[in-house]
């Protein structure tokens, strides 16, 4: 017998072995001397043991029996009931928002009603932090959160599962509850087969974002069919139309071809427009990415949009981001299949999202608010989600890296002639490489918040503000001794930098 279990549970498995029938709380009860609710903990203890070798199952009005699960193979395939969870986890996101109901969940899993009461309470401490939320009503329970909320937490499993099966990854961000369970899903084993022929023969190879989104679609798709979930009123739009003679339409119609004929399903018409979409925009990334022939679909407003984004961003950080014309080209073949996937409601997933928030977070809240800006200046009408967010960060990242990372931020403070004050910014720009002007403001507008983040302050003014920051008085020309005071703090600002790395790595 089981050695988590006690006298009285091995009893009632004992009983239950001998009857090979459905026995009742009250005959247990009767047999074994106690109440029936003392029948009811025991049973409930005994499947929250989850033994591998047998399953208690429960039959409204009938009571319970004992099945072997040598007889029922398909189903005995969880050792621990955590795995039972994340299997569960996993089929109430892929038919989001479908409710079932707990008795169906209950015969799917060989458990208990109160076991899966108990294993929600589990699912729910998953969900939070992905701003999910388990409605258990009359009419059903579901999964409730947005299609974007839903899709982090699938592809999370997922890549969890992937991982698990040898499958090379870069997800930074799979939680312990997650990772160190053992992922279960036939599903899974049969779509990753799916989609693995599929990029064979259509000699692809989707970038992970991609692959984890299509995944999801499709096992949402097969859970939803399988199970018999109907249409929801909100489901279902097309934003275009299929090309019938596309390379796209054809590699679409073979996967949705072999999809039917293993799960003899039939797939509807807006299902094979949103498997369309997700190739598409994989194929256009692709086409951007390989710098091939895109002139069909580009636009003047994604043109804009880039240009728009870099400068909001230019004028938040106060680096010329604008000058970098590998960026503005860069960033502006990127908007282009953002903005098809955001038109078209295609959410893909970002593996090293956690990576970018923790290691670049001023470029990305940078980016992120500057999107906001678009928003509300009506350049661009849809909500960019942090995933493509990050996507972006990396573009600036890259530029700041390559043009400012290294060189010294100052501010030059001025009385308030704009020609003179620019003309001593292009003069130290051509004659100190290192400095990076971030800031040119007049004395009689300038705020406290504006020293933050500059090393220096050079100033044409003879009584400016004294701040806790170095501070060089020079005249609009620059002339030789200033030119000498500036070299100065240059050669000991990276004397100090120097010194402090040294004395970091001492540690």
């Amino acid at each position: 017998m089981n050695d988590f279990l006690n006298e009285r549970h091995n009893k009632i498995i004992e009983i239950l072995q001998k009857e090979r029938r459905y026995v009742t709380a009250s005959e247990l009860a009767e047999k074994l001397h106690v109440s029936k609710k003392t029948i009811y903990r025991d049973i409930n203890e005994i499947s929250e043991n989850n033994p591998t070798s047998y399953r208690i199952i429960k039959k409204e009005n009938n009571g319970y029996s004992l099945e072997l699960i040598e007889e029922n193979s398909a189903h005995g395939e969880f050792e621990h009931p955590e795995e039972r969870r994340l299997n569960l986890l996993l089929y109430l996101l892929s038919i989001a928002p479908c409710k079932t109901s707990i008795q169906k969940i209950a015969d799917r899993y060989f458990v208990s009603q109160s076991s899966i009461i108990n294993d929600f309470k589990h699912i729910e401490k998953k969900i939070t932090p992905y701003n999910l939320h388990l409605s258990r009503k009359n009419n059903g329970t579901c999964l409730e959160g947005d299609q974007l909320a839903l899709y982090r937490l699938m592809s999370v499993i997922i890549e969890s599962y992937l991982k698990q099966t040898g499958d090379s990854l870069s997800q930074d961000d799979i939680p312990d509850c997650i990772k160190n369970i053992k992922v279960k899903n036939a599903r899974l084993d049969e779509l990753k087969k799916l989609l693995h022929d599929m990029q064979v023969e259509h000699d692809l190879l989707l970038d992970q974002p991609y692959y984890l989104t299509l995944f999801c679609s499709l096992l949402s798709i097969i859970e939803k069919h399988t199970n018999g979930m109907q249409l929801l009123a909100n489901e279902g739009k097309i934003y275009e139309e299929i090309d019938g003679n596309s390379a796209i339409y054809s590699m679409t119609k073979h996967l949705v071809d072999k999809l039917e004929l293993l799960y003899t399903i039939r797939l509807k018409p807006y299902e094979m427009y949103s498997l369309y979409y997700i190739l598409k925009a994989y194929k256009l990334n692709s086409k951007f990415f390989l710098n091939q022939d895109t002139k069909e679909i580009k636009n003047e407003k994604v043109k804009t949009l880039a240009e728009q984004f870099i400068l909001n961003v230019t004028e938040n950080s106060g680096y010329q981001f604008i000058e970098d014309k590998e960026l503005v080209e860069r960033l502006t073949l990127h908007l282009y299949s953002m903005v098809y996937r955001l038109d078209h409601q295609i959410y893909i997933m970002n593996p090293i999202i956690k990576s970018i928030k923790t290691n670049f977070p001023k470029i990305f809240n940078l980016v992120k608010d500057s999107a906001k800006e678009l928003n509300q200046e009506g350049i661009y009408d849809k909500s960019i989600t942090d995933e493509e967010i990050g996507y972006i960060a990396l573009y600036f990242q890259i530029s700041y890296d390559e043009r400012f990372a290294n060189k010294i931020p100052i501010l030059i403070e001025c009385s308030s002639g704009i020609g003179t004050s620019h003309l001593l910014s292009g003069k130290i720009k051509k004659n100190f490489p290192e400095i990076h002007v971030k800031k040119i403001i007049a004395q009689q507008r300038i705020k406290q918040s504006d020293y933050d983040d500059v090393e220096l302050i050079i100033s044409t003014v003879k009584t400016h503000s004294i701040v806790d920051k170095p501070t060089i008085l020079v005249s609009p020309i620059l002339n030789d001794e200033e030119k000498y005071k500036i070299h100065q703090f240059i050669k000991n600002y990276y004397q100090q930098q120097s010194s402090h790395q040294n004395n970091y790595l001492k540690v």
